[in-house]
């Protein structure tokens, strides 16, 4: 959805087709993303989806607060279409490497499409591949023995059937519990496999929901949101609470009493929808706080887990058999289907051969430690931009798709620039990315993000000042936001194609200045406010003074009359009317024919005189 949102911008919103070529390699067969990668049973947004709607395709009419995959992957299609981005995209088309030309300014492209090998170019090139689109299979000694059938939810094979069969679950993380809830009504046993306990929390933003479980829109609140003006509010109301997350439930130095009430409740949640079964307890409440690894909502799960036909073990898999799995303890159980949702390659770096500067590579530059800049920039890769894919991104700040228009608006302010001021390349400076990751790391370290606890937000080295955390960025959606308003040229390295960076001023002459009947004044709209004019000025001292006026050179006037000088609030005079040849009222003694400009030539010296 950051390819789209970005056409869209190029498309409708800022209209720069003049001077902006742009094309989408899109690897799968349609729009959608990883709601296309992902469609595994139950598969659920974990977000109201009214905050999980792109900005400029409003939708009235979702299904449930929480929508379902397939609604969604419909949305994006619907969206794509009724705004014509399709034309853009070329589908089956998979990047296998981008390289930079640092002699020409451009990135030269090999694709892989249909079995075929294509190439292009490009002065600009941006990443928007995401982060969930290659999954990652779990390292089991033995997996490949295995007789019956493994799937990883990331590649789900939509032929399967799962009814009545003994299944195996890997994984708590979002998809294992979605996925997990949703089978266990249709298994004829299934268990669950997991290293360690996770928060299973209340949706967000529970307080719109009527129990804080997922729901349905009722038909009138459908009807209700056809009202742009109601959807609107509804949006603002939700996406603002989600946006305030950060102060209020993951930064440490604030709101202090509210993480302790949201622990609680989240705590207390949980052990009332296990109070049949407490022994459950220990095993599923993590000691850890909230946040400190992506908190996962599920209406369905711990209902689930405590059915017959369902098991949790929390013992380590020692390795995969013929027919099942083995424990550490030495426990071995039977499956006629293993589902891995051991979620996807943690990886900042593009899943293509990206070759810079001198010849780096961007997997060589991030190999120890993921160092960007500002989440949209790479070192020593010029002209190139990420939305969405690079590290320290905003992907649980508040609304994730939002924040593909902020990045969007900043990569198009670029373009802009390199377009029309003759820029070959631009690239961030590597000291400054390293006082940025310097900053960035301590500020992480205050979060909750920082905790003792196993996330795949947490993915790099660390040391004395590195916290290891790589994929999110360490503020609120608006200090993002904020952060990309302004380019920042002083930040970057800027070579031009001329040896003179000032060619693109052309001839001193603007494309208004050639259209005849222009208006050359229009930026006085901008700065006219009605309310600003001065009150009248003349008095009656001023009078006799304005009566004399005609008679000096180029000059008129008119006196208002006494009984007429104001009605109603209005002056009902007219104006003073200078001579049209000057730009400014004539000092005494000078010449008629002299314009403004040409009055001050003529009291300069005569070096200074020429050149004017």
């Amino acid at each position: 959805m950051a390819g789209l949102t970005l056409a869209y911008k190029i498309e409708h919103e800022q209209k720069l087709g003049a001077f902006v070529d742009f094309t989408i390699y899109e690897r799968q067969d349609d729009v959608g993303g990883t709601w296309l990668a992902n469609r595994y049973p139950g598969l659920t947004c974990d977000v109201p989806i009214h905050i999980y709607t792109l900005p400029w395709c409003p939708k009235h009419d979702w299904s449930s607060f929480m929508a379902p995959g397939p609604e969604i992957r419909q949305y994006i299609r619907d969206a794509s279409e009724k705004f014509d981005l399709v034309k853009f995209v070329r589908f089956n088309s998979k990047v296998i490497s981008a390289t930079w030309n640092d002699d020409v300014g451009r990135w030269d492209l090999e694709i892989q499409r249909n079995g075929e090998i294509i190439y292009d170019s490009c002065e600009v090139l941006v990443g928007a591949v995401g982060t969930q689109n290659t999954p990652f299979e779990p390292q089991i000694p033995g997996l490949s023995k295995f007789q019956g059938k493994f799937v990883h939810t990331g590649d789900w094979d939509d032929g399967l059937d799962c009814k009545d069969k003994r299944i195996a679950v890997i994984g708590n993380g979002s998809s294992g519990i979605q996925c997990f809830g949703a089978l266990q009504k249709e298994a004829k046993s299934i268990v669950h496999y997991i290293r360690g306990p996770t928060w299973i929390s209340m949706n967000y933003l529970a307080q719109f929901t009527k129990d804080g479980s997922n729901f349905a829109y009722s038909p009138k609140e459908k009807e209700s949101f056809k009202d742009p003006t109601a959807l609107l509010a509804y949006r603002q109301r939700l996406e603002s609470l989600a946006n305030g997350i950060f102060k209020n439930l993951v930064f440490q130095d604030t709101c202090q009493d509210v993480k302790k009430e949201f622990r609680a409740s989240v705590e207390k949640l949980m052990k009332e929808r296990l109070a049949s079964h407490p022994e459950l307890h220990g095993r599923l409440i993590p000691q850890y706080e909230p946040w400190c690894r992506r908190l996962t909502p599920g209406d369905d799960y711990l209902a689930a887990i405590q059915q017959p036909n369902a098991k949790l073990v929390d013992t380590p898999i020692e390795s995969v058999t013929s027919t099942g799995l083995r424990t550490a303890d030495g426990h071995t159980e039977e499956f006629d289907i293993i589902i891995a949702a051991t979620g996807f390659v943690n990886s900042r770096v593009v899943p293509w051969t990206m070759t810079g500067l001198h010849g780096q590579t961007l997997a060589s530059l991030w190999k120890d430690d993921v160092d960007g800049y500002l989440s949209v920039c790479a070192p020593s890769m010029p002209n190139y931009f990420s939305i969405g894919c690079g590290p320290n991104y905003t992907i649980a700040n508040g609304s994730v798709l939002s924040s593909f228009g902020f990045v969007s608006d900043y990569v198009l302010k670029w373009a802009r620039k390199i377009a029309t001021e003759d820029i070959r390349s631009i690239v961030p400076r590597d000291d400054v990315i390293k006082q940025y990751n310097i900053y960035l790391q301590e500020v992480l370290r205050r979060t909750a993000w920082n905790g003792d606890c196993k996330s795949w937000y947490r993915k790099g080295r660390t040391n004395q000042y590195r916290t290891g955390i790589t994929a999110i960025y360490p503020g609120s959606l608006m200090h993002f936001r904020s952060m990309l308003e302004e380019i920042r040229g002083e930040d970057f390295d800027i070579k031009y194609r001329s040896p003179n960076r000032f060619r693109f001023y052309g001839n001193g002459l603007t494309d208004l200045d050639m259209t005849d009947g222009a208006d050359l004044a229009f930026y006085l709209q901008d700065t006219f406010r009605k309310e600003n004019m001065l009150a009248p000025w003349w008095s009656s001292e001023d009078r006799n003074t304005l009566a004399g006026a005609g008679d000096r050179p180029g000059t008129t006037a008119t006196s208002p009359q006494p009984d007429k000088q104001i009605q109603d609030g209005k002056h009902t005079s007219q104006p003073i009317v200078w001579s049209p040849v000057s730009l400014a009222p004539h000092p005494p003694g000078t010449p008629d024919h002299l314009s403004g400009n040409q009055m001050q030539a003529e009291n300069q010296p005569s070096s200074l005189r020429d050149d004017l």
